[in-house]
C-alpha cells in the first residue's frame, strides 16, 4: 500500500500584549485584546525511507535575524527539532501564513528591542518546537490523495495586474480509521483584521478552525500561504470579522467539497514518494541611493517621516547580498515549494508550470524572510512593493534567479 506516516502537532503561540504588531503610523501598536488566538501547526511525513517536517505559524513571517545577526531564527528552530525528533535540518520547513494581526517578526523595526520581546522570542522557538515534537509523537499510518479546485471572487489582484491564480489545492492524508490531516494551498494576503488592537489569524484562522470542526475526524488542517505578494482580499483591509468569516468560508466550502468528490470518485491514492532538496542561493540587494538623494531621506526621516525613517533602516542593513534557501519536498505527485520572502502572482504560476507534469504547490513565507520578490514588471512599474524599505531587500533580478534554481531542483527532486 502506498502509505505514509503523518502526524500532527498545534500550541497557542498567542503573544502577551508587550510584543508590537506591525502598524502603520507608528509603525509598531500594541494589542489590547485577543479577538482568537495564534497557533504553531505542524505536520510530520514520513515513510521507510525519509522523513520531513512541515511547520505552518499563524504568524507574519520571519526575519531570520529577529534575535540578532550572530543568530538565524529557522536554524534554531530546525536545530531543536533535530535534536528532539532525528529528523534532518534540512528536512524542516518553517512557514507562515503571513497574518498581520500578529507581531512584528518580519522585523520592519528591530522587535527585541522592546522590554520584554527577547525571552517572548525565546519562548516562541519553545513552543514551536513543541509542536513539532507533538507531530512526531502522535502519528498513524494514512493514504493521500490530492484534489484541486477553484474559490472565485474573495481576492484580487492589488496593483490591478492581470495575473491572479484562484487555485485551491487540497491534500489529505486518511487512515483506515477515518483519521484526517489536511494541508490547503491558496493565494491572498490575510490582511482583513490589518492594524487593529486584537489578535487575530483573520481568515486563514478561520479555516483551519472550521475545517477540523466540520470535517469528523480532522487532527488538523494546515495553511500553506501561496504566492500572495500582489493578492489582497476582494473585501480589502474592512477590519470586519464578518468579511473575515465569510472569506475563511468560502475556502472552507470549496476544500469540503474538493474531500467529498475525491471520495465519491474513489480517487486513486498518491504514491508514497517523500524526498526532500534544498538550494541556498545568494540574492543582490536592491539599488540603494546615495549622494543627494541619500541627504533628502536623512533629511525627511530627521522630521518624522516614517517612510524615510524605514528606507533609512534598509540603507543600515547594506547593499551586500542576501542568502537565501529554497525548499522543495516532493509528496506523492506534489511539490512543495517554500520560498524565503513574498512571492508574486506570476511567481506562483511559473513554480506550477515548473513543477508539471507533478502539481506545484507554491508556499511563501518558508524559512526566513527576504521581502518581496518581484519581478521585472513590478519594478518598470513601481508601487509600495518595490519602494526603498524594509520590505525590498532584493534586486530585480531575483525573481528570475530563483526560478532558475527552482527548475534544476525540480528535475533533482522528481527522479
Amino acid at each position: 500500500m502506498n502509505k505514509f506516516t503523518v502526524g500532527s502537532g498545534g500550541v497557542d503561540i498567542t503573544p502577551p500584549f508587550h510584543v508590537p504588531y506591525l502598524g502603520i503610523d507608528p509603525r509598531h501598536a500594541f494589542f489590547r485584546q485577543v479577538h482568537d488566538p495564534l497557533y504553531a501547526r505542524s505536520v510530520f511525513l514520513g515513510n521507510r525511507q525519509t522523513e520531513a517536517m512541515i511547520i505552518s505559524v499563524n504568524g507574519i513571517g520571519f526575519d531570520n535575524h529577529l534575535l540578532g545577526h550572530d543568530r538565524n531564527f529557522t536554524d534554531e528552530v530546525r536545530s531543536r527539532i533535530e535534536t528532539k525528533t532525528g529528523i534532518p535540518r534540512a528536512h524542516i520547513m518553517l512557514a507562515s501564513s503571513h497574518v498581520h494581526s500578529s507581531p512584528d517578526t518580519i522585523n520592519f523595526r528591530p522587535l527585541k528591542d522592546h522590554p520584554g520581546v527577547g525571552a517572548w522570542l525565546e519562548e516562541l522557538i519553545g513552543r514551536i518546537v513543541d509542536s513539532a515534537v507533538m507531530a512526531r509523537q502522535n502519528t498513524f499510518e494514512a493514504v493521500l490523495k490530492i484534489g484541486r479546485g477553484a474559490v472565485r471572487g474573495i481576492a484580487k489582484n492589488r496593483r490591478n495586474d492581470a495575473e491572479l491564480d484562484e487555485e485551491l489545492i487540497v491534500l489529505v492524508f486518511e487512515s483506515g480509521q477515518g483519521e484526517k490531516i489536511f494541508l490547503l494551498n491558496f493565494a491572498c494576503h490575510p490582511v482583513i483584521m490589518q492594524v487593529q488592537e486584537s489578535v487575530s489569524a483573520d481568515f486563514v484562522g478561520v479555516v483551519e478552525s472550521q475545517m477540523e470542526a466540520l470535517i469528523p475526524n480532522t487532527r488538523a488542517c494546515v495553511f500553506l500561504q501561496g504566492a500572495c505578494a500582489d493578492i489582497d482580499p476582494a473585501t480589502g483591509c474592512s477590519k470586519n470579522y464578518r468579511d473575515v468569516y465569510d472569506t475563511g468560508m468560502a475556502l472552507v466550502g470549496e476544500s469540503a467539497r474538493i474531500y467529498t468528490q475525491l471520495n465519491l470518485a474513489h480517487a486513486e491514492t498518491e504514491p508514497n514518494h517523500l524526498r526532500v532538496e534544498t538550494a541556498k542561493i545568494a540574492l543582490p540587494s536592491r539599488p540603494l541611493p546615495k549622494g543627494a538623494e541619500l541627504a533628502v531621506l536623512k533629511e525627511k526621516a530627521k522630521n518624522g517621516d516614517s517612510l524615510a525613517e524605514e528606507a533609512i533602516w534598509r540603507i543600515k542593513e547594506g547593499g551586500q547580498d542576501f542568502m537565501g534557501e529554497i525548499q522543495m519536498m516532493r509528496v506523492g505527485r506534489a511539490v512543495l515549494a517554500g520560498f524565503p520572502g513574498e512571492l508574486f502572482a506570476e511567481f506562483g504560476m511559473a513554480i506550477k508550470d515548473i513543477c508539471k507534469p507533478d502539481i506545484g504547490v507554491p508556499i511563501g513565507y518558508a524559512n526566513g524572510y527576504l521581502g518581496y520578490i518581484a519581478p521585472q514588471s513590478a519594478w518598470e512599474k513601481g508601487g509600495y512593493e518595490v519602494m526603498l524599505g524594509p520590505w525590498s531587500k532584493i534586486g530585480p533580478d531575483g525573481q528570475a534567479m530563483l526560478l532558475d534554481v527552482a527548475a534544476k531542483l525540480v528535475k533533482r527532486i522528481a527522479r
